[in-house]
């Protein structure tokens, strides 16, 4: 397997504080009754998916 790159180990990385996160959340909304706005996703979403796309290009163009 060949090595990765920065931004492809960093994308793992922030995929694993998104979910570390959406978790606390999670937890944090058990006793709230109603809905919950999450304007953090407007944020946390777009990057999230730049981030998997270059990811996905680098590991294509490097086969």
């Amino acid at each position: 397997m060949k090595n990765l790159t920065k931004v492809q180990l960093f994308t793992i990385l922030s995929l694993l504080a998104y979910a570390v996160w959406e978790v606390a959340v999670q937890v944090w909304a058990k006793g709230i009754e109603g809905p919950i706005i999450r304007v953090d996703l407007i944020f946390i979403y777009p990057i999230l998916v730049v981030l998997v796309i270059v990811s996905i290009i680098q590991f294509v163009k490097r086969k």
